[in-house]
């Protein structure tokens, strides 16, 4: 019984990737023949609403904008896909808030890279918390801009040994959230200033970032630290939200 459940698995899954690979294959084509473009394909989401409908990511090959698509099953029609979107089922309508986001947010990465990174230069060494990838000899660098009291940080530094696995992180603490951020950031400005190894500072900054953690103080140098580089973040206007994860090129 065993042997024949895996065989359908196996089965299943090689038809679920022929359908997809067919699917990938006409939307490429249909593009190609009407737009004289070559686009790449980042990801594909099912839609619950409606099972021969997908939401496609498409990739502009030289641009490298990304653009949201919805498109049948067969991958012969396509339209943009933007927020004026309704459906019964609204698991469909946050994710297309969230692909929609998502990808405000990385276009505005790639169009302003030049700018982020003469950003992220000018903030000062001891501002920035380094932490050292997992993998030996790493050169990536990605920057997350992060504000202790924010739900959906809290959240991403949840996953950040994962994402050492794949980079360097430099941590660039911001206080977008009131004193309670800023009296935070000054905490683990203060507790870290001295510690170089990775997992002692993600230790600390975990402990900080916890929603039961309560700063009651903090060195005023460390607050006045927080408190310019907010500004100057904010000021920028290169970053509208928090977290904000960037690859450094």
């Amino acid at each position: 019984m065993y042997k024949i459940f895996v065989i359908f698995v196996f089965i299943f899954g090689s038809l679920l990737q022929a359908n997809t690979t067919k699917l990938e294959e006409n939307l490429k084509k249909l593009i190609q023949d009407k737009t004289q473009q070559k686009i790449t394909i980042d990801d594909i989401k099912d839609l619950k609403s409606d099972s021969n409908l997908k939401i496609v990511i498409l990739k502009d090959s030289i641009s490298k904008n990304q653009i949201p698509v919805i498109t049948n099953k067969d991958g012969n029609m396509l339209f943009v896909l933007t927020n004026v979107f309704f459906a019964k089922d609204d698991n469909d309508t946050k994710l297309v808030a969230e692909v929609l986001q998502k990808i405000q947010m990385d276009n505005d990465k790639q169009i302003n890279s030049a700018s982020l990174n003469k950003l992220f230069e000018s903030i000062p060494e001891d501002y920035v918390i380094k932490l050292q990838s997992s993998k030996k000899d790493n050169k990536k660098i990605t920057y997350i801009v992060s504000d202790p009291m924010c739900p959906h940080c809290q959240d991403e530094l949840r996953h950040i040994e994962d994402r050492l696995k794949d980079s360097n992180v430099h941590m660039v603490l911001v206080a977008y959230m009131g004193q309670e951020s800023i009296k935070k950031a000054a905490t683990i400005l203060e507790k870290i200033r001295n510690t170089k190894d990775t997992k002692a500072k993600i230790d600390i900054i975990q402990q900080i970032y916890s929603t039961t953690f309560k700063a009651t103080k903090a060195d005023e140098k460390e607050v006045k630290k927080v408190e310019n580089i907010t500004k100057k973040i904010a000021d920028s206007a290169l970053i509208k939200g928090v977290p904000f994860i960037y690859e450094y090129k």
